[in-house]
């Protein structure tokens, strides 16, 4: 039997008060390239090459080469990956071309490209050189940092692989995500919920995907509400209509979060008013408080981030006991 909206809800602020947040992804994955002091000097051998087998390029021959770039604009895509803006001077006419590390156009190849730090690498006619972005041109990258950026990327090509097995398998699934993604006492935007091809909006939704096992309380939060979804398609209704049957559920939650909130506030601030209450005697009010809140399902007044387990195991039960 499936999980009701309201159920799903009320569960929401127990696994976004008990829980971290998702760790927001970083930078970090170039910090290896960093640490190994990646500018070289000029004369290094071009990649693939052993020194003495060629001629190592002339800083003249670099610099005759990089003139003929000019590095315009580097951005992050929607996947992740750094896109490079340039104009390469050294076609007729000149070409403006975006380039991702490893692409080649008109015998131009981008090795390597740091959006931190803005800088990218190229190659030409076996002349390496790298450009800094508004700089011009930098000290040549030496082939080991390229090698070393080569095993880096299978890294990021595995972990791109990874994010796109967890991406959402249809917009149906994107509007859940947003809805149970917000703490439960927080106003959730209108969905965008199409309404003049449902025919399709239903195609394009999928679910047999295989999906990963959760790792967090939201991505839990947000599989349930996908199952939740499965069983409503399978009994007959439609993406749509379980979605603005979810969104209504939804407000009615927020409304009584806030409703519930503002009681406890009042009540609070009511015997406090007494006066009379040592300063942890008042900050035991504030804790207890804190944790009925808590036991109703309802994200407290102010964070409580040491719980005891007795506490927690007393929170546990009565949430418990509004399924």
């Amino acid at each position: 039997m499936s999980i009701s909206a309201k159920h799903l809800l009320a569960h929401a602020a127990l696994a976004l008060l008990l829980a971290p947040a998702w760790a927001a992804e970083g930078r970090g994955r170039y910090q290896p390239i960093i640490d190994a002091e990646p500018f070289g000097p000029l004369s290094a051998a071009p990649l693939g090459t052993e020194a003495g087998q060629l001629p190592a390029a002339t800083p003249e021959e670099i610099r005759e080469e990089s003139n003929k770039i000019q590095l315009c604009a580097m951005t992050v895509t929607p996947d992740g990956r750094t896109a490079v803006g340039l104009i390469d001077n050294g076609v007729t006419p000149p070409a403006y071309i975006t380039l991702f590390d490893g692409d080649q156009a008109n015998g131009l190849e981008l090795l390597l490209s740091d959006l931190d730090r803005e800088y990218a690498t190229f190659r030409r006619d076996g002349i390496t050189f790298t450009l800094g972005l508004g700089l011009g041109l930098l000290e040549t990258i030496t082939p080991d940092l390229l090698a070393q950026r080569e095993a880096q990327a299978a890294e990021e090509e595995a972990a791109q692989a990874e994010r796109q097995r967890k991406a959402a398998n249809s917009l149906a699934e994107q509007l859940i995500a947003m809805q149970l993604s917000l703490p439960p006492d927080v106003e959730a935007p209108p969905l965008p919920i199409p309404t003049g091809d449902a025919a399709s909006f239903t195609r394009k939704f999928d679910p047999d995907k295989a999906r990963p096992a959760p790792e967090t309380d939201t991505e839990a939060l947000i599989q349930a509400g996908v199952d939740e979804l499965n069983e409503a398609v399978a009994a007959g209704e439609s993406p749509q209509d379980y979605l603005k049957r979810l969104v209504e559920s939804r407000q009615r939650e927020v409304e009584r979060q806030q409703a519930e909130k503002q009681a406890a506030q009042a009540a609070l601030d009511q015997e406090l008013a007494v006066g009379g209450l040592s300063e942890s005697a008042a900050d035991y009010l504030r804790r207890r408080t804190n944790i009925e809140l808590m036991k109703k399902g309802v994200v407290p007044l102010t964070p409580v981030n040491d719980l005891s387990d007795a506490e927690r195991a007393e929170i546990d039960a009565a949430l418990q006991s509004l399924d």
